[in-house]
């Protein structure tokens, strides 16, 4: 059982959050907080192994619950995954170099929040619904890099595997790649963005120009046509998570 702090401004939404947890049956809602005071105090109460942490809170925000978990620590330090209505590209990276693991803007579904929890807390055993499903799902996307010709020795391989799995199952990150997928994966591997970016992007020119050509038109058609050019980072992604999401469900 995944233990679970809330600490949120906003009573009905922590409700909400309380309510789909019981329903899933594997996340513990353990303690509800309404300002940043008494957040910290309860994640050092009660040793969470998650805590979504609103960014603007009374008393003491998100940031200053961060600096403090940082400067004063816990017994063992939990994820932590922030919201925030405000998607200013400033505040999330403030957030994450104060050590938060993820950073969801509002409004979005709960479920899917609940599934990030999941992931942060125990990736190795997360699926897309069902046991062994994240491994079918990887093999998959493995079997689909393949018959394109996509390197695997490449740096941008990996990064390439992780972001179409992540976006099979959460489509959303494909609204900030720049600003939510690439620092997901940076954060995965000990990198930065900008390298994520580039080791992607080179691995896509790389499979465009020597890959298997035959399967590249077919799954991208006008996309690598001459007058075109080759896909964009997100626009390859987006095109192989599309493909791999209906294997998926129809295997």
């Amino acid at each position: 059982m995944i233990r679970l702090v809330l600490v949120d401004s906003n009573a009905a939404f922590c409700h909400a959050i309380e309510e789909e947890a019981r329903q899933a049956g594997d996340i513990d809602v353990v303690a509800v907080a309404h300002d940043g005071e008494a957040g910290y105090r309860l994640i050092g109460e009660h040793a969470p192994h998650a805590v979504v942490l609103e960014l603007f809170l009374p008393q003491v925000d998100g940031f200053g619950v961060l600096e403090r978990l940082n400067t004063q620590g816990v017994r063992k330090r939990p994820k932590i995954l922030v919201t925030t209505v405000a998607a200013h590209e400033h505040l999330l990276s403030q957030a994450l170099s104060l050590g938060a693991d993820y950073c969801v803007i509002k409004p979005f579904d709960i479920q899917t929040l609940l599934l990030r929890v999941r992931q942060l807390v125990r990736p190795e055993s997360v699926g897309v619904g069902h046991d062994g499903a994240q491994q079918a799902l990887l093999l998959e996307i493995t079997r689909r890099l393949a018959d394109l010709g996509v390197p695997p020795h490449f740096k941008g391989y990996q990064y390439l595997r992780d972001a179409i799995s992540i976006v099979v199952q959460d489509s959303t990150m494909l609204n900030g790649v720049t600003k939510y997928l690439y620092p997901t994966i940076a954060r995965r591997h000990g990198s930065s963005p900008q390298r994520v970016e580039r080791a992607i992007r080179n691995a896509i020119e790389v499979t465009m120009t020597r890959g298997n050509l035959e399967e590249i038109q077919r799954v991208f058609g006008y996309s690598v046509d001459a007058g075109k050019g080759k896909p964009s980072n997100s626009s390859f992604i987006a095109r192989l998570a599309d493909q791999v999401r209906l294997d998926v469900r129809a295997g």
